[in-house]
């Protein structure tokens, strides 16, 4: 008996970057952070192979931002369960009619504008496909909307993107732009968007700051790569970060573990924390809870059918709150089925120089000295090696503020760590507010010093000799047939080599075209950002 054709009234579609079939996190950023110079087959074959659709177009699994607007509309009443519908990019043409009234469409890169994506922009050859697809994605909705009348909006962690660029949202067919976490203010969005005809000013931007914890509820459906939200928000004060006006508050643990059983029913048994830091969960400011941390990752491991338990954020100040001994028994409780001896945490360090760090971050640091900032870094590593974590730390090259002295003690601080078990990741600064954008702060390679290219290559040394193994080990974890980590392991070989390539274009260009920072270090104090707008994930 055939199934009825499916004509929801609501139709969620992440962009392509985030509608792909992934096993690992580190999967998924990888996949994110590639331009056109990686060949589109390779990229939809062996990078970023497309999700699995049923024989209506329903996402077998699919980004958490959408599934929880999809639980949201459905809990609250906006629509019935047979109304709203989470697919991908592929799906779109199966389901698009003149039933529908509103597409609501997540991006976390939509213009390829996030800070890390541009580093690999900045220094690689090729558009991001971050930007390409969802160009793409855009291109064909927009088309449909002018047969079907339907309404689109905007959302995900990307939003700001198309707040900034107004004459790309209206490119896009943008009747709304929703920045911030939905399940309230988003939710209202939508249902007035059911109600009302379109518009055809240009598109309204919603902005909220609420983090909505008292209106989430637990997804309905698998999330890409298993991802469980465990707290939301940050609010440490990063003039870098999106997270930085958002208190971070934590989720109920019934609804963490009813994610997690969803998400196992679906087949999926490799997760992911998220969380913009995994130690303060239960916490309240920036004081860890080890006590309600340790009982959530009790409770977590009791569920059947668990292998592998990856982890997103944390911050140093957190890890430097607890004792191995606690730092160990988290360890343990993240082991689960499948061992990995890459239990990976991503830590940002941006610079040796903690009096720079907190005039970009007020809260960063506290309640620790700014002065002891690299010692709390090199303390941190070795804790975290010692109790069985692999650090993933990250620096941004040209901080407002930034002098040639800090990106010497920088380098020394990399030096340091390149003789432990970690990695580090440089980031070019690219500002997310207004403010900072007028103001040119964006780093780039015109911007770049033989001592900033230094510095970056030094970061992508230690990265060539230890991310294969990282990556080798979370799949063999996570379960991937031996074939495509064999495959993988053969592009990121040929992407090595592409980068080393890079770095001796540069390094020649530099010596040919050297750049002297005419600016001595004791006049160049460090500048502080005033955020005027907000982005969320």
């Amino acid at each position: 008996m055939a199934t009825r054709p499916l004509e929801p009234a609501v139709i969620l579609v992440a962009d392509r970057t985030l509608s792909g079939r992934y096993t690992i996190l580190f999967e998924g950023i990888f996949a994110t952070m590639q331009t056109t110079q990686v060949p589109e087959v390779a990229m939809k074959r062996l990078v970023s192979p497309p999700l699995r659709l049923d024989s209506q177009g329903r996402a077998h699994s699919a980004a958490l931002g959408i599934r929880r607007i999809e639980a949201a509309l459905i809990a609250q009443g906006v629509t019935a369960e047979d109304e709203v519908v989470c697919t991908t990019p592929e799906g779109l043409d199966r389901l698009l009619g003149p039933w529908v009234k509103v597409v609501g469409v997540s991006s976390s890169d939509p213009l390829g504008r996030a800070m890390s994506n541009t580093t690999t922009k900045h220094f690689l050859d090729g558009d991001l496909y971050t930007g390409v697809w969802t160009d793409r994605m855009m291109t064909r909705l927009a088309r449909a909307k002018e047969m079907f009348d339907f309404k689109i909006v905007a959302g995900g962690a990307g939003a700001w993107q198309w707040a900034l660029d107004r004459p790309m949202a209206e490119r896009h067919g943008l009747d709304a732009i929703f920045d911030g976490y939905g399940e309230e203010a988003g939710v209202r969005l939508i249902a007035d968007l059911l109600k009302v005809g379109r518009a055809d000013t240009a598109p309204e931007c919603v902005s909220s700051q609420q983090t909505a914890e008292d209106s989430i509820a637990p997804i309905r459906g698998a999330s890409l790569l298993g991802i469980v939200e465990l707290s939301r928000g940050c609010g440490r004060g990063c003039a870098f970060c999106t997270m930085a006006r958002r208190k971070m508050v934590h989720l109920p643990v019934d609804t963490i573990l009813s994610d997690i059983e969803t998400n196992v029913k679906a087949g999926i048994r490799s997760v992911v924390s998220g969380s913009e830091d995994l130690f303060r969960y239960g916490a309240s400011g920036g004081r860890v809870d080890f006590n309600t941390l340790h009982d959530l990752l009790v409770r977590m491991k009791e569920i059947d059918g668990l292998s592998f338990m990856q982890i997103d954020h944390a911050n140093v100040t957190s890890v430097l709150q607890l004792d191995d001994a606690q730092l160990a028994a988290i360890s343990r409780l993240l082991r689960w089925g499948a061992k990995s001896d890459y239990l990976w945490v991503n830590m940002g360090v941006e610079s040796a120089n903690g009096h720079l760090v907190a005039a970009n971050s007020a809260g960063k640091i506290a309640p620790f000295d700014p002065a002891d900032w690299g010692d709390m870094v090199r303390d941190a590593v070795e804790r975290l090696n010692r109790t069985g974590f692999f650090p993933v730390l990250s620096i941004i090259l040209g901080l407002p503020g930034e002098t040639p002295r800090d990106v010497e003690k920088t380098f020394e601080l990399v030096k340091e760590i390149s003789e432990k078990r970690a990695v580090v990741f440089p980031i070019f600064h690219e500002p997310v507010w207004p403010a900072a954008i007028a103001a040119g702060e964006s780093f780039t390679m015109d911007r770049m010093r033989p001592d900033h290219l230094a510095l970056f290559r030094l970061c992508y040394e230690i990265n060539f000799k230890w991310v294969p193994r990282l990556f080798w080990d979370n799949q063999r974890a996570g379960g991937v047939p031996f074939f495509k980590r064999a495959l993988m392991r053969l592009l990121g070989k040929s992407e090595i080599r592409t980068w080393r390539r890079k770095f001796s274009h540069y390094e020649q260009v530099l010596r040919d075209e050297p750049r002297i920072c005419t600016t001595p270090p004791e006049e160049a104090p460090c500048r502080g950002q005033g955020p005027e707008h907000a982005r969320t994930t």
